[in-house]
């Protein structure tokens, strides 16, 4: 009798380990593909400038292809893709581009001056102090880059580095 037992709770247990497991996996699935609809157009957010001013989507320009950067000044790539952005500005004066991170803003500052990306009219840094961006756009690799189109539509979401090049092939084949 007691081995009787001892099988029924074995055997209850692994059934509720998978069923917590499979609950698990159904529950993200449906949170990712909730959050892929919802950034489709730019949902709504509120961010932080590196002047401590709140930044929402309701500040971004209005009719300008816009690129969400979310990066971290430890990152190569990030740094590449910087630089490389810098080295390109003059393509890019019809584009907006907001940086997001989540480091400090004294870190941000110099990230941006370095690649000489401040005080530019199309570029805006902004401190994401609560992780917000990364759960509300889902960005779940260092660079992440949403680019829109100037109807405020997702045209291409990219985990990883994607250079200047790569950035004005998406936007010209969706002009």
């Amino acid at each position: 009798m007691d081995k009787k037992k001892v099988l029924f709770i074995v055997i209850f247990g692994i059934v509720s380990i998978l069923f917590y497991f499979s609950y698990s996996v159904i529950t993200k699935s449906k949170e990712k593909d909730e959050i892929a609809k919802q950034i489709q157009t730019i949902p709504k957010f509120k961010l932080q400038t590196l002047d401590n001013n709140s930044f929402t989507n309701s500040k971004i320009k209005p009719s300008l292809p816009t690129i969400f950067i979310y990066f971290n000044s430890d990152c190569d790539f990030c740094h590449h893709e910087a630089k490389n952005i810098s080295q390109n500005l003059n393509k890019f004066k019809d584009v907006q581009f907001i940086f997001v991170s989540s480091e400090r803003i004294k870190v941000i500052k110099q990230f941006s001056e370095k690649y000489n990306l401040n005080n530019k009219s199309n570029i805006t840094f902004l401190y994401d102090s609560d992780y917000l961006f990364s759960r509300q756009f889902n960005a779940n690799s260092i660079p992440y880059i949403l680019i829109y189109n100037k109807n405020k539509e997702l045209i291409k979401k990219q985990n990883g580095q994607l250079n200047a090049k790569g950035i004005l092939k998406v936007l010209n084949q969706n002009d």
